[in-house]
């Protein structure tokens, strides 16, 4: 680990988004200043009915050492609707070397900014970093054995390994190819002017994957640091059957993102099948048509621009960066028998 001078020749914004969770907001904001690096920024994005998550943050503050204090900006507003929507807010505001963004829920260890930004110092095409989320649940062998058959090409989640393994894994920085958003140190300059997609809304899925692929497509790396630990405290969702978002979120950032190669357009293939096999069993055991009822949602959503997605916004006129790519294959096939030649607007799986 480098010397905590060395640490600090990077600045660092902290952003939180957060909404109606005062108390998990205060919870997070005395975490981040009892870390070991400094931080510089601190940009809160409050989408929240009432202004209590900003009292409790000035508490915090207030009761915190002057020299430990970070420059603050909150921003209230509950016009701004998810938190890809307020990590774009903050991307804009910050203007540290480092941007740091972290849920309201998750719990860092105390010195897991400092190991995060040793690691953007020691590699320095890294573009981002997330910790290791050592509370993970892994899934099932039944799961694993899915994911091992039907997820292959950029539908492979290789994040899932690592988390599994948790804490005690001997390579400390573990390159892979998509990153999550609840805690990730994002270098500045590999940022840009990347953002979150414009579409995403309230509990969006799939953002994560959006910035991961805009990142490495301009050339950056991304890596999991297993010597930087995280809690991820989640709060508890409404049960729901998951093939309708798990369609809609992959099949987005594929339409957007992955060039439409025969190899990537079998493995899309390949993912539904998977999907829609899993679901298939599932009818059976539940006797129960809910199963195929939401793949077959999901499958609506991919053919019409996500029109039904409870997490992106209804299409309105295309955009280069809202699903102008998400065309259905009809369209494809109708253009291809009148002779019509492939426009960018028809590009999908």
């Amino acid at each position: 680990m480098p010397p905590e001078a060395d640490v600090a020749r990077l600045t660092v914004a902290a952003i939180i988004p957060t909404k109606n969770r005062a108390s998990l907001l205060a919870g997070i904001v005395e975490r981040l200043l009892a870390q070991t690096a400094t931080i510089d920024e601190l940009v809160i994005v409050d989408q929240s009915d009432t202004d209590d998550g900003r009292v409790a943050v000035r508490r915090v503050l207030e009761a915190a050492p002057a020299s430990r204090r970070p420059a603050l900006d909150h921003v209230w507003d509950r016009a701004i609707n998810g938190a890809a929507a307020a990590r774009n807010v903050a991307f804009d505001r910050a203007r540290s070397d480092v941007l740091l963004c972290v849920d309201d829920d998750m719990e860092p260890a105390p010195d897991a900014i400092e190991r995060l930004l040793a690691h953007l110092i020691a590699v320095p095409h890294l573009a981002a970093v997330t910790p290791v989320i050592t509370n993970y649940e892994a899934p099932t062998l039944a799961h694993r054995l899915v994911s091992t058959i039907f997820f292959c090409g950029p539908f492979r989640d290789d994040r899932q390994p690592v988390y599994w393994r948790g804490a005690g894994q001997r390579e400390r920085l573990v390159e892979v190819g998509m990153l999550g958003a609840g805690m990730i140190a994002i270098r500045r300059s590999a940022l840009a002017d990347i953002r979150f997609d414009a579409r995403y809304r309230g509990a969006s899925l799939g953002e994560d994957l959006d910035l991961s692929w805009a990142l490495r497509a301009r050339g950056g790396t991304l890596a999991i640091a297993t010597d930087a630990h995280v809690i991820h405290r989640k709060a508890p969702r409404p049960a729901s059957r998951h093939e309708e978002a798990m369609l809609a979120s992959w099949g987005f950032v594929y339409a957007k993102h992955q060039p439409k190669t025969l190899a990537n357009r079998l493995a899309f293939g390949w993912f539904v099948v998977g999907v829609a096999t899993t679901a298939a069993i599932a009818a059976l055991r539940s006797r129960s048509f809910t199963p195929l009822r939401s793949v077959r949602a999901g499958l609506f959503n991919i053919r019409n621009d996500y029109s039904r997605c409870s997490f992106l916004t209804p299409p309105t006129a295309p955009t280069p960066d809202a699903g102008t790519f998400s065309r259905s294959r009809r369209d494809d096939v109708a253009a291809e028998r009148t002779g019509a030649r492939r426009t960018p607007e028809n590009r999908w799986s």
